[in-house]
């Protein structure tokens, strides 16, 4: 059986402190995790923030890629 502390994980999101939380719902619960600084979270929630910040770089890569295109037109 998993024991709650081995499904926690240590995490530092990219930014500094003062920088805008992460915040997300995830099955009825509202995180807010600072930026930073070590926090341990649960694993799902690690892994559910790293896919999304993911997600995040690529859409914006392909934002600056499609507007380098367009300002060729």
């Amino acid at each position: 059986m998993i024991t709650e502390r081995e499904n926690l994980t240590e995490t530092v999101l990219e930014g500094k402190p003062s920088d805008r939380p992460w915040e997300g719902c995830i099955n009825s619960v509202v995180y807010r995790v600072q930026r930073g600084v070590p926090v341990m979270l649960p694993r799902h929630v690690a892994e559910h923030i790293a896919s999304t910040d993911a997600e995040r770089k690529r859409a914006g890569e392909f934002a600056r890629r499609l507007s380098a295109c367009a300002a060729k037109l």
